[in-house]
């Protein structure tokens, strides 16, 4: 397959995902692989979230109720360990994903057997990654949480009393800190969704190592810094873009099936109200109408919005797979195969990525 920048990448990264997905579109099928790709996001980023409720302990000691600590401590090391499960699960179905796209995968559980050792490698390394740039940020979230927590303590007005300027100005002080967490956290993001995306087919098609997968990306990137950068560049906008119109679309779908559901609902009870209803039998039914709407919202939600999600995961997965078709020759001979081929090792003096021909 020739090589493709990354603007060319987009369409047949498109028509990809349909043929993935919707050729053809069955119900059940088609939203367990979208369910796949949502669930297998997951993976992209570890973060030990549960572990922030421990920066409150001194706060419990303070007030006196030292006995919440260990509840507090027990619920925060279960959590965690709910956490790492679920997010070894994620990156194997992150694999498992993987696969499917670039094989046309019909079923979840073949392309889920395939990479126990790699998925698991990865895995450990974002954890490894998450637990550094956690203890990173540690010390200014927990000082920013202190910091908070006893400005509003230590705040005693009297009714009719304004607020110190002092106070107001630490608040914004302390919400401009946190949007700047905020965004470094979306830095972190990006940049781990980038790394799952030239790292991931390396392990997954050769089982290479760690140090191996993200010594071909850097000879990627010094060999094309700008297509590099323009892929990262587009992907975050194509994400953006892709999220936008799917939550769109879904409200849309929301607000036309709620008007449907709702006109229902009213013409069915003028009805029965006509016939002489009783207020029991009124209040029973209403209750009924109310279990529905919770149904058929749940419904929405868990279909319609993760088939959506699911469409644009799918195009995100087939659009590395594109871009690096060119300049990684055993992929580009899987992704370009009629039927799925068995993955084969490149010989030794075939180059991972290969450098674009000199003009």
């Amino acid at each position: 397959m020739h090589i493709l920048s990354a603007l060319d990448a987009i369409s047949p990264s498109i028509a990809r995902s349909r043929l993935v997905l919707f050729s053809p579109f069955r119900r059940g099928r088609t939203w367990k692989l979208s369910a796949t790709a949502y669930l297998s996001a997951g993976s992209t980023l570890f973060l030990p979230f549960p572990l922030i409720q421990l920066a409150f302990i001194p706060v419990l000691r303070q007030l006196g109720v030292p006995w919440v600590v260990p509840i507090m401590v027990t619920v925060v090391a279960v959590a965690m360990l709910i956490y790492l499960v679920l997010f070894v699960v994620f990156s194997r179905l992150r694999f498992a994903s993987f696969d499917i796209v670039l094989n046309c995968g019909q079923f979840v559980a073949p392309a889920w057997r395939k990479y126990g050792p790699q998925s698991f490698k990865w895995a450990l390394f974002k954890i490894v990654l998450g637990c550094l740039v956690a203890a990173a940020v540690a010390a200014p979230a927990v000082t920013y949480i202190h910091h908070m927590i006893t400005a509003f303590t230590g705040l005693n007005l009297t009714p009719g009393q304004q607020l110190p300027p002092q106070f107001i100005a630490s608040i914004f002080a302390g919400y401009a800190a946190f949007a700047l967490l905020y965004l470094c956290f979306g830095l972190y993001f990006w940049a781990s969704s980038l790394l799952s995306d030239f790292v991931v087919p390396s392990l997954a098609l050769e089982d290479t190592t760690l140090g191996e997968a993200f010594r071909r990306l850097g000879v990627l990137i010094r060999s094309e810094p700008g297509q590099f950068t323009l892929y990262a560049v587009l992907k975050l906008g194509l994400a953006l873009t892709g999220y936008m119109a799917m939550t769109i679309g879904f409200y849309i779908v929301l607000l036309v099936v709620g008007l449907v559901f709702g006109l229902v609902v009213f013409v069915g009870y003028v009805i029965v109200h006509a016939l002489g209803a009783s207020a029991i039998v009124l209040t029973v039914l209403g209750g009924f109408c109310g279990v529905v709407g919770i149904i058929l919202y749940l419904f929405l939600v868990f279909y319609v919005m993760w088939l959506g999600i699911g469409a644009v995961l799918t195009f995100l997965e087939a659009y590395p797979l594109y871009f690096l078709a060119g300049r990684y020759p055993l992929l580009g001979e899987l992704l370009a195969a009629p039927t799925p081929l068995p993955a084969a090792v490149l010989p030794p003096d075939t180059p991972a990525f290969s450098a674009p021909p000199s003009q």
